[in-house]
């Protein structure tokens, strides 16, 4: 079986010898060869660069055959094909060149097939990957409108995201237009990734936890799902819902077909409550990879294997992995998947 049926398989409820694993954000700091190809091009030049992007995308398969490869780019690449372009802080954090501040800021933006022209060059990385890696699982991705929102509102990163959470709630007109226009682009990301031939579609909902309780749905979730709709019955879709603990509830009005969830989530009881109707993904703390001995990082491994035996899963971090993760304990995670038999 190869790691797209296996993928497949997982997601869909059907027998598998093994859970189908790798580790969200793939590439990145903690691998030396990464390290090299970033000082040589800088990230952005890496991102549209196709060639580079199948680099980065391949070093950490080369390394440890993870069944998936996701594709190397960034959540922001659809607000700057819309115009908003963005930066790197000096210490640390992103910043936009300009901001959503009212209405018409909203109906100055460009229509939403401009995505497909603007990010070509995530259409040619795509291409090359699939040629490289044919039985490999291949995942393409986007942020979720809410978090686009959240940052050509608040202009970039911030610590409590004050200003976004002042304009969803003063301007509810102006937002719930801003969602419609981000929510059309992202489908029109999507769809092109799909033409690419992935087998998986994941939605970051960095800023899930900006929304109050209960307000989730009429937030987020309703303008994910419909992004995310027009390319349901194509390919499997995964969203992740960034500081949600305790809200799957919530969280779930996105209809996804997978769902990623923080190491905070009790997975096995998720997937009881829910009688295992979706394929959880996750989740493994992040801060174990830096922290534990890989002969630690095996048994927890193996211990959530044994407790999400009966239900869809698929083994990830619960979170991104960290720039100290030890190159040791990544192949002990690794390892310990490939030998786990389901």
């Amino acid at each position: 079986m190869t790691s797209r049926e296996l993928f497949l398989n997982a997601v869909e409820g059907k027998p598998v010898l093994r859970t189908p694993f790798w580790i969200m954000r793939q590439a990145g700091r903690y691998l030396p060869e990464y390290r090299a190809l970033k000082e040589k091009h800088g990230f952005l030049e890496i991102v549209k660069t196709p060639e580079l992007s199948l680099e980065a995308t391949l070093q950490p398969i080369r390394r440890f055959d993870f069944d998936c490869a996701i594709v190397f780019s960034d959540i922001l690449v659809v607000a700057e094909a819309l115009g908003f372009k963005y930066n790197f802080r000096d210490k640390g954090g992103i910043e936009l060149e300009s901001t959503i501040k009212s209405v018409e800021d909203i109906r100055k933006l460009p229509p939403a097939s401009i995505v497909r022209e603007k990010l070509s060059y995530v259409k040619d990385a795509l291409s090359l990957i699939r040629k490289e890696l044919p039985n490999k699982a291949l995942l393409g991705f986007s942020a979720s409108p809410f978090t686009l929102a959240s940052y050509m509102i608040e202009g970039g990163s911030s610590r409590d995201f004050q200003k976004f959470h002042d304009f969803f709630t003063n301007e509810q007109y102006a937002f719930e237009m801003l969602l419609a226009k981000l929510a059309i682009a992202i489908s029109e990301y999507a769809k092109m990734q799909v033409e690419c031939g992935i087998d998986g579609f994941q939605m970051f909902d960095s800023q899930a936890s900006c929304a109050p309780f209960n307000m989730y749905e009429d937030l987020s979730a309703i303008s994910a799902n419909f992004a995310m709709s027009k390319i349901q019955n194509k390919v499997k879709t995964i969203f992740f819902a960034n500081g949600m603990q305790g809200r799957f509830d919530e969280v779930k009005k996105v209809n996804a077909d997978v769902y990623s969830l923080s190491s905070q989530e009790n997975l096995p009881q998720i997937a009881t409550e829910n009688e295992n109707q979706f394929c959880l993904q996750g989740n493994i703390p992040n801060a174990i990879l830096s922290e534990a001995s890989p002969k630690e990082v095996e048994e927890k491994t193996i211990s959530l294997l044994n407790e999400m035996k009966p239900f869809r899963h698929i083994l990830n971090l619960g979170h991104g992995i960290l720039p100290d993760a030890k190159l040791e304990n990544v192949e002990a995670f690794a390892n310990a998947a490939k030998n786990f038999k389901k």
